[in-house]
C-alpha cells in the first residue's frame, strides 16, 4: 500500500533530527529535486523527499558543493516540474480522451524521469564559452579573442591605478580630517 502522507517542513525535521533552519535553506536550494505540494507555509512534502533530505545532508556532510549535490540528485532522483499557473481559463479534456488505462500513472512517472535524466545530462554538458568554438575558430575569432584580451589586460592596468589612486584620497582625507579637528579643537581651547 503506497504511503500517502504528506509531511511539514517541522515533521521532516522532526523525522531526520535536522533543524528547521536547515531545512528551509535546503527546500530553497534543492526545490527541483522535492516532491511537495503546495506552496509557502501549506507546503508539505511526500515520504519520497525524506530519503531525498537525507542524501542531501550525506552529500553536504561529505564537503560536495551546492551544484555538486544537484548533480549527484538529478543522476539520482527525478526532477520535479510544477506548472506555471496562467489566468486563462483551463482547458476541459473529454472523459473518454483521458481514461486511465492499466498502468497509465506509471508509465507517466517512467516517462517523465527519462525526460528529467536527458534534460539534466544536456544541461550539463552545454557547450560553454571555451567549447563553443569549433577546433581552431577561424583566423577572424582568433584575432577577436586576442583583441579581448588585450583590451581586458588594458583595463585590469587602469583599474589598479584607479584602486592606488582612491586609496591615496582616502588617506588623503583622513589627514585633512585630522588636521581640522586639531585645528577646531585648537581654536576652542584658546576660547575657554
Amino acid at each position: 500500500m503506497p504511503d500517502n502522507r504528506l509531511y511539514s517542513i517541522a515533521a521532516v525535521a522532526r523525522q531526520l533530527d535536522v533543524p528547521e533552519s536547515t531545512l528551509h535553506y535546503w527546500k530553497n536550494r534543492f526545490r527541483d529535486h522535492l516532491p511537495c505540494l503546495g506552496e509557502g507555509r501549506g507546503r508539505r512534502f511526500r515520504p519520497e523527499a525524506l530519503e531525498i533530505f537525507r542524501a542531501i545532508a550525506e552529500g553536504l556532510g561529505r564537503g560536495m558543493s551546492v551544484d555538486e549535490v544537484k548533480a549527484d540528485l538529478a543522476d539520482r532522483f527525478p526532477v520535479n516540474v510544477s506548472p506555471i499557473r496562467s489566468p486563462a481559463k483551463p482547458r476541459t479534456v473529454p472523459v473518454a480522451a483521458v481514461a486511465p488505462g492499466p498502468g497509465l500513472e506509471e508509465v507517466a512517472a517512467v516517462f517523465g524521469r527519462e525526460m528529467a535524466k536527458v534534460l539534466s545530462t544536456f544541461l550539463r554538458e552545454r557547450p560553454t564559452p571555451e567549447t563553443a568554438l569549433p577546433e581552431g575558430g577561424g583566423p577572424e575569432v582568433a584575432g577577436e579573442i586576442e583583441t579581448l584580451r588585450e583590451k581586458n589586460q588594458a583595463l585590469e592596468a587602469k583599474l589598479g591605478v584607479l584602486e592606488s589612486e582612491l586609496m591615496r584620497l582616502r588617506k588623503d582625507g583622513r589627514e585633512l580630517e585630522k588636521y581640522l579637528v586639531d585645528k577646531i579643537k585648537a581654536a576652542l581651547s584658546t576660547k575657554a
